[in-house]
């Protein structure tokens, strides 16, 4: 089992990789054991018993019993949790609901929560009633790479557009889809529909008809304007069949999902996007970005900074922004400001690290043994049951008897097929998730740029 001082999980690639490099960065630099890692990897989906014991487990987000469970499954031993929170923003209907699923429920109450802004920290303590102490305001580590001396981070221009065969002599306009793709299984829909109420029925069916409406607006773009290329960056982990038609009818209409938007954000020309919170990574990077709204949002999912802004709503607005040489940014600094930390003098990375720091000396975040078998639901006599079954030698033998098929007990029968539904469970998710995985070959060239970018 390796021993850590902090593993990290990640979700999403694209969305958060870089930006746990960088913290991985600073806290090995500062001498403690990190270790990032996928969660659906299948070597640790597949395990049954703890590969890593970390003294501080990081999660994507930990809403309740079950996120954590799928954080941890069985390969991680873990004494303290931090919740990098990287779905910070809510819908607006949610933000004083006490009864939210994002106003955490259960293990969800009692871990340490990132947040990025004063707006996020005064929900965690309202409707959430969040412990004071275990909410920490760092600000958004992702934010530190769209400004000196992290913003050398990036391929250049002629880089990116190289990698990618795009021309470095059209106009690159940049879509980062806010939508949900076009085909959500209808076991999606009812598990959101449960999480934030019936109408997210209604609001998927907003965001179907908005991205069909503006990819209609961008493929009169393209029949019409040669000298540019649009750049569709899907939503994380949701495809859209929908654009894939328009890509194969429009040569300069390209769906691309790899990089981080941060990268094509510093790269393009022009940005646009819906109800999503990359507006503010353009405001960082001090780039400007468009506000595509052709219908009005269901009521209570419209982000609040979002409708603070300006906004597209008439191909006719669109056309002429695409053309214009002169913009005002949609949405006021005001409102970025009461959502994201805004700090010019010490970077969020460092603010991380030093909190992740006073999280890992001090024994008040510690989860008791009681928290952390409770997340996982098990009974008292099942949790004694785990116990005695992974003491090695009798986990040894219950391994050989389960390779032992003349042997037909009813109990070794069902679990070789629990371990067959899983194995080919794991299988599915790996070759439909291969994209979202990750080397420490990749984490190593992720960080080397990191320390050129800041040693320059």
């Amino acid at each position: 089992m390796m021993e850590l001082d902090f593993l990290f999980i990640y979700e999403h690639k694209v969305r958060e990789l870089e930006n746990l490099c960088l913290m991985k960065y600073e806290l090995d630099r500062r001498g403690y054991r990190t270790k990032i890692a996928y969660v659906d990897d299948a070597v640790n989906a597949e395990a049954d018993r703890p590969i890593y014991h970390a003294k501080v487990l990081c999660t994507m987000a930990c809403y309740d019993n079950y996120t954590l469970f799928w954080h941890s499954k069985q390969f991680v031993k873990f004494e303290k949790v931090i919740d990098l929170q990287w779905e910070n923003i809510v819908y607006p209907k949610d933000e004083q609901r006490e009864g939210a699923y994002k106003n955490f429920w259960g293990i969800g109450k009692d871990v340490v929560h990132v947040s990025w802004g004063r707006q996020n920290v005064d929900r965690l303590l309202g409707a959430a009633h969040l412990d004071e102490k275990k909410v920490k305001l760092t600000g958004h580590v992702g934010m530190d790479f769209l400004r000196e001396p992290l913003n050398r981070f990036y391929l250049s221009r002629e880089e990116l557009f190289a990698k990618y065969d795009i021309p470095l002599d059209k106009k690159v306009i940049l879509f980062a889809s806010p939508y949900y793709g076009d085909y959500l299984s209808e076991e999606y829909i009812a598990g959101m529909r449960r999480a934030f109420g019936n109408d997210w029925g209604e609001y998927y069916q907003f965001m179907c008809d908005s991205q069909k409406e503006v990819l209609g607006w961008f493929e009169k773009i393209c029949r019409e304007h040669n000298d540019m290329v649009i750049i569709f960056r899907p939503h994380p982990g949701h495809p859209s069949i929908v654009a894939e038609e328009l890509e194969k009818r429009c040569d300069n209409f390209r769906i691309i999902a790899g990089e981080s938007v941060k990268q094509w954000i510093v790269a393009c020309d022009k940005i646009y996007t819906g109800n999503s919170s990359v507006v503010v990574e353009a405001y960082f990077a001090k780039k400007m970005c468009q506000l595509l709204f052709p219908f009005p949002v269901t009521s209570g999912y419209e982000l609040q900074l979002i409708a603070d802004s300006k906004k597209i709503t008439t191909y006719e607005e669109f056309d002429v922004s695409v053309c214009s040489i002169q913009e005002t940014f949609p949405t006021p600094e005001k409102s970025i400001e009461a959502i994201y930390l805004i700090d010019w003098k010490m970077p969020n990375y460092v603010k991380f690290a030093n909190m992740a720091e006073e999280v890992w000396q001090d024994d008040y975040y510690r989860l008791s043994r009681r928290q952390r078998w409770k997340y996982k639901e098990y009974t008292p006599i099942q949790c004694l049951l785990r116990i005695f079954i992974f003491l090695k030698p009798i986990y040894n033998i219950y391994l050989a008897m389960l390779k032992n098929l003349n042997l037909k007990w009813k109990f070794l029968e069902y679990q070789r097929k629990v371990r067959a539904d899983e194995h080919k469970r794991i299988e599915d998710i790996e070759n439909r998730h291969a994209h979202e995985l990750t080397s420490e070959k990749e984490i190593a060239e992720i960080i080397g740029r990191i320390e050129c970018a800041l040693e320059k």
